[in-house]
């Protein structure tokens, strides 16, 4: 006899994102996501470095993973904050590649994975990963327009202001004109306030929208917006149930993925004896990256003294490490982002049932699309039947002998 899942389809159903961020499917679609961005990051900042557009080091992005949570959250903070600093023509430039790298990125993988999550949480089904990439490619551009549309109204009203303020540079009519004109400048702002900070809360639902509805990047961002708005109890509440649990559930598989490195590196170190140390303080000397971000900090000794390899060999086997970590703290990233757009379309069926009386199994299936298309179709087509009849009365008629035809 099969075992029957207890749903519930209320807050309680956010739990079910941490099973649900290790699926196989939305795992492999997060990691192969995490590295085509880092990838696509290294490669884009290298290139306009060396055309001297920017200072940044590409290697940064690097350091990202394989710092410690210690040390890399405050590196991360540092740099988005330098990244909302005024910049000028060609770091604007570079940023605005690197967003569009990112959107096309993310708007396969992350519309793959919602897509999977939307069926496994409405109708229990499992959905192939082909089937998912298929789908998301459908619906690429409602996926990549999406996050957009919030970001293109902003700067709309801040043209506005803009214009009114090029306005006010003609001579004594145009100083009038702002002075009369400047309450609609607030309303402007506020505008921007408005449909920038709901934007960025309901941007968490506009993927779920349309990996769940099928539909495009306008309805998506109307039903953030309403969303929001309707229910804003309801949605800071069920995002303050997914980031608790979902810190706890980081806990858990970091301090999981610190005691497996840190086994690994204890155990091959007691076979192999001062050369792994002298491997081991190496690294550590460059950035701490064998803690996962748990352990303490290191030594002085390690700190002042600096460690040489003297062999090739040793310094392969440090790469290796070096690239080992890094692959397993991505892996730790990907939970991260599979747990995140699993919890985040589960909040959004239980935000529709609530404001939409919508059934949580509703979800658009394309088998059944095309099955509609394919029936009006031949409803529609009175020739195609007129033929048919034709066709079969001719069948049925055969003339007796000797009659003419």
């Amino acid at each position: 006899m099969s075992e029957t899942k207890t749903v519930v389809h209320d807050w309680r159903d956010i739990f079910r994102a941490f099973k649900m961020a290790f699926d196989p499917k939305k795992m492999f679609l997060g990691y192969v996501g995490l590295l085509a961005s880092l990838i696509w990051c290294v490669v884009a900042v290298a290139f306009f470095s060396a055309l001297k557009l920017v200072s940044t080091n590409p290697y940064a992005f690097i350091k990202l993973v394989l710092y410690s949570a210690r040390e890399g959250i405050p590196l991360a903070i540092k740099n988005a904050l330098l990244a909302i600093m005024p910049l000028d023509f060609g770091e604007f430039v570079v940023l605005s590649v690197l967003v569009f790298g990112l959107l096309v990125i993310w708007s396969f993988v992350a519309g793959a994975i919602t897509r999977v999550a939307s069926l496994d949480y409405a109708r229990d089904e499992s959905v192939s990963l082909a089937d998912a990439l298929k789908f998301a490619r459908k619906k690429f551009w409602s996926y990549f327009w999406s996050p957009l549309v919030p970001v293109i109204g902003v700067l709309f009203f801040a043209l506005c202001n803009v214009v009114g303020g090029m306005i006010g540079r003609i001579p004594v009519l145009g100083e009038i004109a702002v002075a009369l004109g400047f309450p609609l400048a607030i309303l402007s702002g506020f505008l921007m306030v408005f449909v920038g900070v709901i934007g960025a809360l309901g941007l968490c639902l506009m993927f779920p929208t349309i990996s769940t509805e099928g539909s495009d990047a306008f309805d998506a961002m109307s039903r953030a917006y309403s969303y929001v708005l309707s229910r804003p109890k309801q949605f800071i509440w069920y995002c303050i149930v997914n980031t608790l649990y979902g810190l706890i559930c980081l806990i858990i598989i970091a301090f999981v993925a610190w005691l497996m490195m840190r086994l690994s590196f204890c155990t091959v170190g007691l076979g192999m004896g001062q050369k792994f140390t002298a491997v081991q303080s190496f690294i550590l000397q460059k950035c701490d990256i064998v803690c996962l971000g748990f352990c303490s900090t290191p030594s002085a000794e390690i700190k002042t003294t600096a460690v040489s390899l003297d062999r090739w060999s040793l310094k392969f086997l440090a790469g290796m490490l070096i690239l080992y970590v890094g692959l397993v703290k991505l892996a730790v990233w990907t939970f991260v982002t599979t747990y995140l757009l699993s919890a985040k379309t589960i909040i959004y069926f239980l935000l529709r049932k609530e404001i939409d009386s919508t059934e949580i199994t509703d979800v658009y299936l394309e088998e059944k699309a095309e099955i509609s298309k394919k029936e009006t179709g031949k409803l529609s087509s009175p020739t195609e039947g007129a033929k048919e009849e034709r066709s079969s009365a001719e069948e049925g008629y055969k003339p007796k002998e000797g009659e003419d035809i």
